[in-house]
C-alpha cells in the first residue's frame, strides 16, 4: 500500500506480512493489531497507540514513531533503520529481544528497567534518554550519541561504549563498572572529574 492516510475506519485493511510505503497512521489506536513481518518505509506513526501490538519481524525504514505507545508490544527481531523514536516509552513491558537499530533517534526516550542484553545500536542518538535500571550486559553502542543519558543503577557487563559520545557523563552519579571504552573516552571522563592525565 502506498501514499495513504489511514483513519480508524480503515484499520480492518491493515494486515500482517504487508508492505506499507509513505503511509500515515498518526494518532490511530492500533492496540492488539497483528502487523508481524510487515515492512514500513517512510511511514508516520506519531502519537499512535500500539499497545500489545504484534510487530515481530517487522522492518521500519525512515519512519517516524515519535511518542508512540508501545506498552506490551512484541518487537522480537524487528529492524529499525533511520527512524525517529523521540520520547518513546519502552519501559512498560515492550519486548525488544533480537531487535536491531541503526541510525535511529531515541532522544528523550525512556528505557527504564528494560533488558537490552546483547543488543546492538549503530550510530543512534540517545540524548537525555532514561536508561536507568536497565540491563546492559554485553550490549553495544557503536558510534552513538550518549550525551546526557541517565545511567542510574544500570547494570554493565562487557557493555561496549567505544566510539560513542559520552560528554556530560557524571561519574560521581553513575557507576560504569563493567563498561568497555577507548582510552580517548576515558580521558574525556577524567577531565569531567577534574583529573589531568599526563605521560611519564
Amino acid at each position: 500500500m502506498r501514499r495513504r492516510v489511514f483513519t480508524e475506519a480503515d484499520l480492518d485493511e491493515l494486515t500482517d506480512d504487508e508492505d506499507y510505503v509513505n503511509c500515515q497512521f498518526d494518532k490511530l489506536s492500533l492496540k492488539h493489531k497483528d502487523l508481524a513481518q510487515s515492512k514500513f518505509v517512510e511511514c508516520s506513526f506519531r502519537n499512535a497507540d500500539l499497545t500489545d501490538a504484534r510487530l515481530n519481524g517487522c522492518e521500519f525504514e525512515n519512519c517516524d514513531l515519535s511518542n508512540v505507545k508501545l506498552a506490551g508490544a512484541n518487537l522480537f527481531s524487528a529492524r529499525f533503520v533511520g527512524c525517529k523514536l523521540l520520547g518513546l516509552n519502552l519501559s512498560e513491558g515492550t519486548n525488544l529481544t533480537a531487535a536491531k537499530f541503526s541510525r535511529c533517534n531515541f532522544d528523550y526516550a525512556r528505557f527504564r528497567g528494560l533488558s537490552l542484553e546483547n543488543m546492538k545500536f549503530n550510530e543512534c542518538s540517545f540524548a537525555e534518554a532514561d536508561l536507568s535500571l536497565t540491563n546492559l550486559k554485553k550490549a553495544a553502542f557503536v558510534k552513538c550519541n550518549l550525551e546526557g543519558v541517565d545511567w542510574a543503577e544500570a547494570e554493565f557487563f562487557q557493555t561496549d561504549l567505544r566510539g560513542s559520545n559520552l560528554n556530560g557523563l557524571n561519574l560521581c552519579k553513575h557507576n560504569l563498572k563493567g563498561a568497555i571504552m577507548s582510552p580517548a573516552q576515558f580521558e574525556v571522563l577524567a577531565r569531567e572529574l577534574g583529573i589531568q592525565i599526563v605521560s611519564d
